[in-house]
């Protein structure tokens, strides 16, 4: 599991967001990737539906990122998305999630209340296909 780790480490670091997608797509299984304060990663590897949203002892708030796979599915904030971001509003900055038709993200706290996901004060975005995405950096 560590060397695992390490891949999808070296990947995030790449910015491979696509690789990391295909990866989780393979072994059916949805990752989690916090990079926190001091940019360290923090990576979790969930089930084939679901991957919580942990912050993990000994990281450093506030999250600069926070990064999801949807495996086999498309990008979409699903419900359980949309609850963990309710909670990280103030505690995170940016956040993905990666699916079969792209990458999606959102910012927390945006200035214009016209763009925002509705319940939620993060940034409303459209998803950016795969071959569009050519280097999204947090």
């Amino acid at each position: 599991m560590i060397r695992f780790q390490e891949l999808i480490s070296e990947l995030v670091v790449d910015h491979k967001w696509e690789e990391i997608y295909r990866l989780s797509s393979l072994v059916q299984r949805e990752f989690s990737i916090l990079i926190d304060a001091n940019d360290a990663i923090w990576i979790d590897v969930g089930d084939q539906s679901q991957v919580a949203l942990s912050p993990p002892y000994g990281s450093k708030l506030p999250f600069k990122l926070w990064v999801h796979t949807h495996p086999n599915m498309t990008a979409y904030w699903s419900r359980t998305d949309q609850e963990s971001l309710r909670l990280a509003t103030n505690i995170l900055d940016t956040a993905y999630v990666l699916g079969g038709d792209g990458i999606l993200f959102s910012k927390s706290n945006p200035c214009s209340g016209d763009d925002l996901v509705p319940g939620l004060d993060w940034s409303k975005e459209n998803v950016t296909p795969w071959e569009r995405v050519d280097e999204v950096v947090y």
